[in-house]
Order: C-alpha cells, then structure tokens, then sequence
C-alpha cells in the first residue's frame, strides 16, 4: 500500500503502542515556527477475510475524530481508564461529549486543531482528511469506532508530527482494534452490560481479532506532509 506515495526521507514507523510523550518535548527552531498541513489517510483492511470470527454483515466505522495537542493532553493510552468523552465514541460512535472534552483542553492549551474525519459506511474501506499542526501542538490523536460492538475502536495516540524541530514528511501506523472497558460485551452485538467500576483500555485480545498467527490488524494510517 505504501506505494501510493514516494516514500520520502523521513519515513517512520511507529510501535504498537505509540510513541513515549518524551518524544512530544521539542522545541521547534526559528525555521520550523510555522503551522504545516497534513493529510491523514485511514486504510480499513478489517473484513471476513482477515477477522472471519462472527465477523458483522454491517460492518463500518464511525466518524473519525481527533485534535492535535501537547504532551500534557491524552486521548487513550494502554492501561487507562477512558473519559466519558471516549467512552460515547467507542459504544456510540458519537462524537459531542468528546469534543466537550476537546473544548476544555484547548481552553486549557493543551489542544489545538480538532479533527474532524468522515465515517465509513462499509469495511473495508479507507477515510481521507486534513488537518493543520502547530509547533504548540506537536502531536496527533484520533479514534473511530468499531461498529457493531459494545465498546471496541480503533485509532492511534501521541503520532508525533514534530521532530528535532523539523516536520516530519511521512508516518506509516499500524492500527489495532482496542478495548474501552466501558462495556462488558464480548460479541459484536451483545447487549448493553455497563461496566462499574471501569476496566482500563487495553488492546482487544479476543477471537474476534486475534488468529493462530497473532493479533490481526484493523488496518493502516498514514500522516504525509501536504504544505509546508
């Protein structure tokens, strides 16, 4: 799939679970003060064919949303526990409480662009949008939910977009198929079973993503610099 672009020289590749916030504390040199556009591409590759097991005949994702945002701001992470806001997003695929949350952290600094994707009416499938970062905010966050399910999604968190003070070019992520612990569902279309006390959010270990060969992939993003 990569070769839908010339891959250029600053390539990477991210781990599973992203990359450390330490990775978030650059300071941007006088060159790299301005704001930069990038285009975030979502390859959905999650079908009957990769995920078989009780695999849903409506299938799709909900709209996409992130933001940008600093070292001080977190979206999800293994092992914590989710907001309300990603909570609505991962049973729901709705978006409002979450970008509540997203207004009171750029209130506080900590965010800066909200991104906002399309959904994906079918899977498999890709989603495309832009969005624009700041030196302030030099990383990006975004969630969509797996649908049906009681509490699963798929995104990436802390994509670091700023490094040593230069824009990256290009970034490749794996996407995971990862557990809220809002929801103690454990099929596609199991009922509502709320979950109190929350459990952490914890990648999906199941049948429904994991194969004799390891854990199987939702898919791919990838995050290219379109504007200096």
């Amino acid at each position: 799939m990569c070769s839908m672009w010339t891959v250029v020289r600053r390539l990477c590749c991210l781990p599973i679970f992203g990359i450390g916030l330490t990775a978030l504390a650059v300071t941007p040199t006088a060159a790299q003060t301005e704001a930069a556009r990038f285009e975030l591409r979502v390859e959905i590759t999650w079908s009957s064919e990769t995920a078989p097991y009780e695999f849903p005949e409506d299938a799709h994702l909900s709209p996409l949303i992130g933001a940008t945002h600093n070292s001080r701001y977190v979206l999800f992470r293994d092992g914590y526990t989710a907001s309300a806001g990603l909570e609505l997003v991962a049973e729901n695929g709705r978006a409002s409480i979450l970008k509540a949350e997203f207004a009171e952290a750029m209130r506080r600094g900590r965010i800066g662009t909200v991104v906002d994707g399309p959904k994906l009416d079918s899977a498999p499938g890709a989603m495309v949008v832009e969005f624009e970062a700041k030196p302030e905010h030099p990383a990006l966050s975004f969630v969509t939910m797996i649908a049906p399910s009681p509490d699963w999604f798929t995104g990436a968190a802390d994509v670091v977009l700023l490094s040593d003070g230069e824009w990256i070019d290009e970034i490749e992520i794996p996407l995971w198929a990862w557990d809220s612990g809002t929801d103690g569902g454990a099929t596609y279309t199991a009922r509502n079973d709320d979950l109190q006390p929350r459990q952490s959010v914890r990648l999906l270990s199941g049948p429904h993503f994991l194969t004799p060969d390891g854990l199987v992939a939702v898919g791919k993003a990838w995050i290219r610099r379109v504007q200096p």
